[in-house]
């Protein structure tokens, strides 16, 4: 009875002492109160390339207890369907040169579709990279409606400068949907990888400033990455990076600091520390899923506050 009792007190409080210990754990979602609501964001890496385990997928996106899902890189929108039945998902149309199209997931039992979603052209560059893709989301049974905006920007160092370009152009198409309600959460892969001759921390930095003067706030990923790579000697070894964001304005701008944003799976379990992943020994989220993990993060629902 005592192993028991032990293994029901470490099933209930394990992961969360792991967390607080600073230990890899499980890299599951942690719970969250009936007062909150949690948005994610994830790119699924070119869903679905050969590889992909369809039936991992399907257990770890209802297993992230999110109710907005902001999603990159796909391919093929009924077969992401497949893997959250009973949702809905807002995909856009095009999606660069090499067709990665992004969008959002959300529960309509929590939330309905205000108007029709809109799909940001200019932040292609004339065609060459991804759109952004916004809809206005409205939490049934009372709470917060706000703007829910998905992009993934030019990659790599070299795209440092388009990346630049393309902040100027997110930065008036938030300006553009805030007229009409000040709450927006913008969020997804925005590639801050730093220019060729900096790094990470000076693009971070550039981005603060620029998104912070249309009122966005980051929301803090005190972990520290949210995706891997090879790394530079492209052995078994796997590097962190953090090139999942989200920022938000208005009221939850008001409550930032009270909020973090959270990855999980390979990232959590390796508490975003380099691992090895090799064809005979994978790590499995990493290998059948994506090298970017979902990042999460919380809100209070609160009371609607548009007059």
């Amino acid at each position: 009875m005592l192993v028991l009792a032990l293994v029901l007190a470490w099933s209930l409080v394990g992961e969360p002492l792991r967390r607080w210990w600073g230990l890899p754990g499980e890299g599951a979602a942690p719970g969250r109160s009936a007062d909150q609501l949690r948005v994610a964001t994830w790119n699924l890496r070119n869903f679905p390339e050969e590889g992909h385990d369809l039936a991992r997928l399907a257990a770890r996106l209802p297993a992230l207890a999110a109710d907005v899902i902001a999603v990159q890189e796909i391919h093929d929108a009924e077969q992401l369907k497949q893997s959250m039945p009973g949702w809905e998902l807002v995909l856009s149309a095009t999606g660069g040169r090499n067709d990665q199209r992004l969008g959002f997931l959300y529960d309509p039992a929590v939330f309905e579709l205000i108007g029709a979603p809109r799909e940001h052209e200019p932040l292609t560059m004339g065609g060459q990279v991804r759109p952004g893709l916004s809809g206005y989301l409205r939490a049934r049974g009372g709470g917060p409606d706000f703007h829910v905006l998905v992009v993934h920007l030019k990659a790599r160092d070299e795209g440092y400068a388009l990346r630049r370009s393309q902040w100027e152009v997110l930065a008036g198409i938030v300006e553009e949907i805030a007229r009409d309600d000040d709450d927006v959460i913008v969020l997804g892969d925005f590639n801050a990888t730093g220019p060729t001759r900096g790094g990470p921390d000076e693009e971070l930095q550039a981005l603060d400033a620029r998104l912070g003067a249309v009122g966005l706030q980051r929301v803090v990923n005190s972990s520290g990455c949210s995706a891997y790579w090879d790394g530079g000697r492209r052995d078994a070894w796997h590097e962190p990076s953090l090139l999942d964001l989200v920022w938000v304005r208005g009221r939850l701008a008001a409550e930032v600091e009270k909020v973090h944003a959270e990855p999980l799976l390979h990232c959590a379990r390796h508490a975003c520390r380099p691992f090895r992943s090799t064809p005979t020994h994978p790590e499995r989220d990493y290998a059948d899923l994506s090298d970017h993990c979902p990042v999460i993060f919380d809100f209070e629902r609160g009371p609607d506050d548009d007059p």
